[in-house]
């Protein structure tokens, strides 16, 4: 079952994504269709457009491809989508928190509510803290760990202003630790050094290290959210160890650029939903730590919207500043 969001209307959300919705193809004038994911291969967002892809191309004429295209946290692969044609044939895979972005970026190319639509939601991938460190159990283990080490502890995350970059940034605020962050292109390359010991620790999604939890090479330390997940029950959120209020899931959308007719928007929707809601789909993504969401296009944006305000007090209360 889908956490429900603590803040807002996140219910009132799902309520309206189980609508029905009906089982039309979707009409593109073109002979391939790009799913761009702006993080690098092997993060939530490249996993979560791979399986999407695969139920998705039988609904739709064209074939579909999935092309990564990272870069300043994401913002290269966003900005492409935004320049392309508004013809359906070019889709961005990112998270809700591309609404963040206007607070805390100083420049940004683009608007993700006038540039971008929302089309759908796919799935949320839980937000986690590990490390490889064997010695550590919990959040506070690697909090107090932090205050033997002059140097602080480095952390890696899949890019500067990503929602696991904003919630260790919080926590470091409220517990004083000094925790250093080291940006990626993507999760795939902050999940390998936290995997081989180079990094401290990662916050990093439930999807991009699932088999390196399974395998015994990392370890969950804390769960960045209020309330435990249907995926991995046993994981203790981050409210139970100190710090009531984090809420950092990285919810998976679909996004077209603004200009793309309606009908187009609509019938991609409805595939896309047909897709996350189909049961046989359920285990392809749950086995790579997403739990499906079925969401219209109007949930979807709600959902962006309400992503950018809950977290632009915390970005301006730790006033952080992109470039």
């Amino acid at each position: 079952m889908f956490v429900k969001r603590t803040v807002g209307t996140w219910g009132t959300l799902f309520a309206v994504a189980i609508a029905p919705i009906g089982a039309g193809a979707t009409e593109l004038k073109c002979n391939q269709l790009r799913l761009v994911a702006p993080f690098g291969p092997g993060g939530a967002n490249d996993v979560a457009a791979r399986v999407l892809a695969k139920g998705l191309e039988p609904l739709v004429k064209p074939a579909i491809i999935v092309e990564n295209r990272p870069g300043a946290g994401g913002n290269v692969g966003t900005a492409f989508v935004v320049g392309s044609a508004a013809d359906g044939c070019t889709l961005l895979v990112h998270g809700t928190a591309v609404a963040t972005y206007v607070h805390s970026y100083k420049q940004l190319s683009f608007d993700p509510f006038t540039d971008l639509v929302s089309v759908g939601i796919i799935g949320v991938t839980p937000t986690v803290i590990a490390s490889s460190n064997k010695g550590l159990n919990t959040l506070n283990d690697l909090l107090d760990w932090s205050k033997t080490m002059p140097a602080g502890l480095s952390y890696g995350s899949a890019g500067i202003g990503v929602l696991n970059h904003l919630a260790v940034e919080e926590i470091a605020s409220r517990s004083n630790a000094k925790l250093v962050h080291v940006p990626y292109r993507g999760g795939a390359g902050a999940t390998q050094d936290t995997v081989s010991g180079q990094l401290h620790f990662g916050t990093l999604t439930l999807a991009s290290i699932t088999p390196f939890v399974s395998s015994g090479q990392i370890k969950i330390l804390s769960l960045l959210q209020p309330t435990p997940t249907s995926l991995a029950p046993d994981l203790v959120p981050v409210s139970k160890q100190g710090f009531p209020g984090i809420n950092a899931g990285h919810h998976l959308i679909v996004m077209a650029p603004g200009k793309t007719p309606p009908a187009i928007v609509q019938a991609l929707s409805q595939d896309i939903e047909k897709v996350v809601r189909d049961p046989k789909y359920r285990p392809n993504f749950e086995a790579v730590g997403i739990e499906p969401i079925p969401m219209n296009a109007s949930a979807t944006d709600a959902a962006v919207r309400q992503t950018g305000a809950e977290w632009a007090p915390v970005i301006k209360r730790l006033n952080i500043q992109l470039q």
